[in-house]
């Protein structure tokens, strides 16, 4: 399936098998066992999801089996290139990366807002929108709705 036959993605739809890579030019499609994902298409959005993975961000998502997925194909090829790329692969986390205009188009967004979309089994359960860390660090950490503890 093709990003661009994809519509929004919602609450009870599949989520859809994309070509993702990651900061390092390696594969990183999003699997079965992913149940989080925050999503950013903006910097704004970028520096709050930056601020809380920036410690022990691979140990965070992978604990969470979360994913980070951040839409840059907006930013000039340059920029990305000599400046975005370099920086990014100091990260500790992994960054899936959308780089053409088509894959990212079925994501929820709103300006400055990180979208977190919870995941079951490849379904999206939940979509939501925050620009607060708490509410971002609450959500990655936070079981899935109707566990028991």
């Amino acid at each position: 399936m093709y990003a661009q036959e994809v519509a929004e993605i919602k609450p009870g739809s599949d989520f859809p098998s994309v070509s993702l890579t990651d900061q390092h030019d390696e594969n990183a499609s999003i699997t079965q066992e992913i149940q989080k994902i925050l999503f950013v298409s903006d910097m704004d959005a970028s520096k709050i999801v930056h601020k809380i993975l920036e410690k022990d961000g691979d140990v965070l998502l992978n604990a969470n089996q979360a994913a980070f997925i951040s839409d840059i194909h907006r930013m000039p090829s340059l920029i990305t290139k000599f400046v975005a790329l370099p920086k990014m692969k100091g990260y500790s986390y992994r960054m899936r990366l959308i780089r053409d205009d088509k894959t990212g188009s079925f994501f929820p967004q709103n300006k400055g807002s990180v979208t977190l979309i919870r995941l079951e089994k490849g379904k999206v359960v939940t979509v939501d929108f925050t620009n607060e860390e708490e509410k971002l660090k609450t959500f990655l950490v936070s079981p899935k709705p109707n566990s028991k503890k």
